[in-house]
């Protein structure tokens, strides 16, 4: 548990905090849940009475100090009474003025009724405290909250509504299923009875789950680009045109743009979206051979961040001698050829075969002045990045999963491959990995936790949600 972070894990505690970003705003949610949480919120509007039947109510009225009666500001006020809540509890939401003052007036007169300030993310542990969310659909709310494109917002909504879940729990059934089956062996064996297995097909049944549970697996991925964003470098000899198709791809002037070699003496990077996925563009120093301590330590990064890429892509000046600038670029992902507006489609051509004969793929051929070409390479930097990921998958596992996907399906291999030696004991010790197998699984989706584990995943929420 990190330092000043804490959940309430026993929900003993009304919590309360400001939902909404601080600045200029249409409204701003003060959120109240837990046992006092209807009480708490009666006294800073005592002109109303919360309605305390089953469901929820809302209305609107003015907050004032319990103490000194001092108008606070207007509000909407939303209650929600548990169960049906997002936290299961008891829960108020107060809906005030936008800004910065009402929300913290409110919440200072909250705490000093009794509540306390809520943690990152302790409302939705509470959620899944509460059985309102299993614990891959709670991971989902951060990774809605985190989207930074429509397609990772569409997947994380997927998981939200419970995709990744429900097939993690067929997956945890199936293999308790199979488990079942092999301990229910071990009342029948004896030193002379073999193959009691095989009639309940274990090797086939162990095999397809295996599959499936890597398939699974193999989402991650997609998942890591559509999360944390893919990392496109643009490399090459100073002046190749790095600097101008990092503005062009960004649309904007980013970049500072001379005809002086080394200009960029450092790695510049910036976000952008490309079909559905984000996108970390980095701009880098020119590579040639130099002995400015300086200009070397950007080339330095320039070879760093280019070995780190997920597609690296090496930028050739079409105006210049090929040999030099092929022989600073190591394995890049493919070349894209720069300045054709500056020669002859005959260039183009012969460029494009001399490329080839290095065992080069044909090169895109681009303008980045005139933003020729620039259609076509983003297609190919959406096509090189899907064959990277499981595009097709309406489910993305976080890396959290991945590594429970991947212990889950070596279990069960070690199971298999136990069983499959016709050792003695088989059963027994099947039977055990099977287990393991299953724990992973549920560790997934929240049917065994602890509390290390919810405080590592809730403290990168947000306080308030």
């Amino acid at each position: 548990m990190s330092d000043g972070f804490f959940i309430d894990i026993a929900m003993e505690k009304t919590i309360a905090a400001i939902c909404t970003a601080p600045g200029a705003a249409g409204i701003s949610v003060v959120r109240i849940s837990g046992k006092q949480a209807l009480e708490l919120a009666a006294k800073l509007c005592p002109s109303q009475k919360l309605k305390t039947e089953q469901g929820g109510s809302f209305f609107y009225t003015t907050l004032r100090s319990p103490d000194s009666g001092e108008l606070i500001d207007e509000a909407i006020v939303l209650v929600y009474r548990a169960p049906h809540s997002y936290t299961g509890e008891d829960t108020v939401e107060l809906q005030v003025h936008g800004g910065h003052v009402s929300s913290q007036r409110i919440l200072k007169e909250l705490l000093a009724l009794g509540a306390i300030s809520a943690s990152a993310g302790e409302f939705t542990c509470r959620a899944f405290l509460n059985g309102r969310l299993d614990l891959s659909r709670a991971e989902a709310v951060l990774d809605i909250i985190n989207a930074q494109s429509e397609r990772a917002g569409r997947i994380a909504a997927e998981q939200l509504r419970g995709s990744l879940g429900k097939r993690v729990d067929e997956y945890h059934s199936l293999i308790m299923d199979i488990c079942a089956d092999v301990e229910a062996t071990l009342d029948f064996m004896d030193d002379e009875t073999s193959g009691l297995l095989e009639p309940i097909n274990i090797p086939e049944r162990l095999s397809a789950f295996i599959a499936a549970v890597r398939q699974l697996a193999s989402t991650w991925r997609n998942g890591q680009l559509l999360r944390e964003g893919a990392l496109l470098v643009l490399a090459g000899v100073p002046n190749a045109g790095k600097s101008t198709l990092f503005n062009a791809l960004l649309g904007q002037q980013r970049a500072i743009v001379t005809d002086i070699p080394g200009t960029t003496r450092d790695s510049i990077e910036e976000q952008l979206i490309i079909d559905g996925i984000p996108i970390r563009l980095a701009d880098t120093a020119g590579l040639r051979e130099t002995e400015h301590a300086i200009e070397q330590l950007g080339i330095n990064r320039s070879k760093e961040l280019a070995n780190a890429a997920d597609i690296c892509l090496a930028i050739i000046d079409g105006t210049q001698p090929l040999e030099q600038q092929l022989a600073q670029l190591k394995s890049p992902d493919f070349i894209v050829l720069n300045k054709v507006d500056a020669i002859s489609e005959q260039e183009v051509v012969k460029l494009t075969e001399a490329l080839q004969s290095y065992g080069y793929e044909e090169p895109v051929a681009i303008s980045a002045k005139t933003e020729a070409g620039l259609t076509q390479l983003r297609k190919k930097i959406a096509a090189k990045l899907q064959t990277q990921s499981a595009g097709n998958e309406v489910v993305a596992v976080s890396e959290r999963h991945h590594k429970l996907l991947l212990a889950a399906a070596s279990a069960a291999e070690e199971a298999l491959s136990l069983y499959s030696d016709g050792l003695e004991d088989a059963a027994v010790f099947c039977a055990q990995k099977l287990r393991e197998s299953a724990e992973a699984l549920a560790a997934i989706t929240g049917k065994n936790y602890n509390e290390a584990l919810l405080n590592n995943i809730f403290s990168k929420f947000c306080i308030g949600k």
